[in-house]
């Protein structure tokens, strides 16, 4: 089949493209001596974890929440960190049940009440919980003070059913900043300070063997954390048009990850001479005035289209010269590929224009 014979709207990945990039973070990490653990909330597809664990220099794969790690547990992952803390009973039965399909799951902690619970929860079982201690880099959204997380560390490490295996520490809001030097400088800023906390508790004898953090945002700066052990990043692998506009692309660690995914709709209504509608809405991509998506062809932009938000089922594409024909098939550059992807059943693997194959999102709707 050709991609052009499916009705739309829908998503294609183009294969050589995604491959193209999980090979070149592979390579950068190897080369700065740091390993890869790729984040699942990206993509929320079991079949492209797996293929990031297949392309080398991975320890494990990230999750956004424990509903998405069980999945990927029950695909065969063998190592899973979530990201975000684990704390209702419900959520911490799962955790259990994700570690008896994994060789290890690891939770992040922010809290000693938290810990208390993952303790009591893992004693019952008369199992032994990896957590990481996570650390909050002035965002305000998870993790402890950088002042603090030294003493809650020392008391995580007393509890008898918890291991304490390292730190975590995630700058989400530095990722998308428009100035390279900005980004760069307050990211270092950031990542030496948790730096300074995962060295203080080694120098007291915890066995600490995990820093993890970063995103594809802030890699090219991230990279130069000694301490640093593991990549978090998960948009690198297909892209979108939010971080193409962070800055120019010759100023980019991250210009050579192609954008390889992208969404086609179709022409539906063209009775205006100065836009057309289309039938991808909100209900088929995440849509955001400061990076909305990008019309394509070709893999490459369209000087002087531009899509706005039409309604939950539609969009507007305003274009340059010749109105663009009733049932035309417009291809786009998603504008933030995380929650777009949450909005589909499958992805459709292409090879210029060939259709190879239908990967399903399996973690699609995982929000607990």
């Amino acid at each position: 089949m050709n991609k052009n014979d499916l009705d739309t709207p829908c998503l294609f990945l183009e294969l050589e493209l995604f491959e193209r990039n999980l090979q070149l973070l592979r390579d950068r990490a190897a080369t700065a001596g740091k390993a890869l653990r790729p984040h699942a909330k990206t993509h929320k597809c079991s079949q492209i974890a797996k293929r990031q664990l297949a392309c080398g220099n991975c320890v494990g794969i990230c999750a956004a929440k424990v509903s998405e790690a069980l999945v990927l547990a029950q695909a065969g992952l063998q190592s899973i960190l979530i990201t975000s803390p684990v704390t209702s009973p419900a959520k911490i039965s799962l955790l259990r049940q994700c570690s008896a399909f994994t060789r290890e799951c690891i939770v992040v902690v922010d809290n000693y009440a938290n810990a208390l619970e993952l303790n009591e929860a893992a004693g019952e079982f008369h199992f032994s919980q990896p957590v990481l201690l996570d650390l909050d880099p002035e965002m305000g959204r998870t993790g402890v003070s950088f002042a603090d997380a030294p003493a809650l560390a020392r008391k995580i490490s007393t509890l008898p059913n918890l291991s304490l295996r390292g730190i975590q520490c995630y700058a989400g809001q530095l990722q998308h900043l428009p100035n390279a030097e900005q980004r760069g400088q307050e990211s270092q800023r950031l990542m030496q300070k948790a730096a300074k906390v995962f060295r203080l508790l080694r120098a007291e004898g915890l066995p600490l063997e995990i820093f993890t953090g970063t995103g594809t945002g802030t890699i090219r700066f991230d990279f130069c954390i000694p301490e640093l052990t593991d990549i978090q990043a998960g948009s690198y692998c297909v892209m979108d048009a939010e971080y193409a506009a962070v800055e120019n692309p010759e100023h980019l660690l991250f210009e050579q990850f192609c954008p390889a995914l992208s969404l086609a709709t179709t022409v539906i209504s063209n009775n205006h001479s100065d836009h057309v509608t289309v039938d991808a809405g909100l209900k088929a991509l995440y849509y955001t005035p400061a990076a909305p998506p990008r019309v394509i062809r070709q893999g490459l932009p369209l000087p002087g289209w531009r899509y706005e938000w039409f309604g939950d089922e539609h969009g507007a594409l305003f274009f340059p010269g010749e109105k663009p024909a009733l049932g035309e098939r417009i291809e786009l550059c998603l504008p933030h590929c995380d929650p777009t992807i949450n909005l589909h059943d499958c992805i459709y693997v292409t090879d210029q224009g060939r259709l190879l194959d239908r990967w399903d999102i399996d973690l699609r709707g995982k929000m607990f």
